[in-house]
């Protein structure tokens, strides 16, 4: 049986569709309307669930009927640290559920918060899906999350994450080819002045003191190196796409290309050259401070 090409989407709307102006969620409302940008959605990486967790997950039910129209179900992992909580949506019933693993329960691990695991027609093992917000304000924060991933990089594990990492990846290469020379091999990712944040911002993503090259405010991204490290694969990175993530009116500009979707080493093959794609609109940019971002996967090509 053929597993076929699965679309991933991340997006991060902001305050889950806080409409400031009326002070209601009303912007949920046009939540079908961006992921429609994208055709044929499977899996959606949802951060920022902002209060979907009260008066019986009301929220996150709505937003769940909004995007039945698509044959998306919800799965929510509340947030550890205050009210915007981390969703995946799956098309029903290709994924099926066979574990979710959230704060709170008996026997969970403090490195298996979030993770969701799918059994998928063709596939011979579950597939290991993640969505997840990391804190803006601290790198040592970041750090720690990393930390709690990298397992999930193990041989013969297939694991999708996404999200607003909060964090640049470091500088990606692109494979040897003799006719281009060892300068341009690397991917160049905007690295944000941060001199141009007022004081109390330019800590959030940066070195800490006594990290600072030469007392420079550099981009914190020793969280992010880790996953590298240990074997994660960036999409963004295999298409060769640096497109910033962050809406040009956030920040002064200054915000980076912080949202990923990153894979395991086993998983990694079954990108879809050509598929990954940094989606700017006029609707996007109203609705949410960040970018939607998607990627194509064939899992016929995921080695047994």
């Amino acid at each position: 049986m053929s597993a076929g090409e699965v679309t991933v989407v991340v997006l991060n709307l902001e305050d889950g569709g806080w409409d400031r102006q009326h002070e209601d969620h009303r912007n949920l409302d046009l939540l079908p309307e961006l992921i429609g940008h994208v055709p044929a959605v499977d899996v959606v990486l949802f951060q920022e669930g902002k209060h979907y967790g009260l008066r019986g997950q009301e929220l996150r039910y709505r937003a769940e009927t909004l995007l039945g129209r698509f044959g998306l179900r919800s799965f929510m992992t509340p947030s550890t640290i205050g009210q915007l909580h981390d969703l995946v949506f799956v098309r029903w019933p290709r994924f099926r559920p066979v574990t979710h693993y959230k704060a709170g329960l008996p026997d969970v691990f403090h490195d298996q918060i979030g993770w969701l695991h799918f059994q998928v027609e063709g596939l011979d093992r579950p597939l290991a899906v993640r969505s997840l917000q990391w804190p803006h304000w601290d790198g040592g924060a970041r750090l720690d999350a990393a930390q709690k991933l990298t397992r999930f990089a193990a041989p013969g594990r297939l694991s999708l994450l996404g999200g607003d990492f909060n964090a640049l990846w470091p500088d990606c290469r692109r494979p040897r080819q003799w006719w281009r020379p060892w300068p341009r091999r690397v991917h160049r990712e905007f690295e944000p002045n941060w001199e141009r944040l007022p004081p109390r911002k330019r800590t959030h993503k940066t070195l800490p003191p006594g990290l600072r090259p030469h007392g420079r405010l550099v981009s914190d991204r020793r969280a992010m190196q880790v996953l590298k490290e240990v074997g994660f694969v960036n999409a963004g990175c295999v298409a060769g796409d640096m497109t910033v993530t962050v809406n040009t009116n956030i920040d002064h500009g200054q915000g980076g290309r912080i949202d990923h979707i990153l894979f395991s080493p086993d998983l990694a093959p079954a990108q879809v050259a050509g598929s990954y794609r940094v989606w700017i609109s006029e609707l996007g940019t109203r609705l949410t401070n960040h970018r939607m971002v998607s990627v194509r996967l064939n899992l016929d090509q995921v080695a047994p």
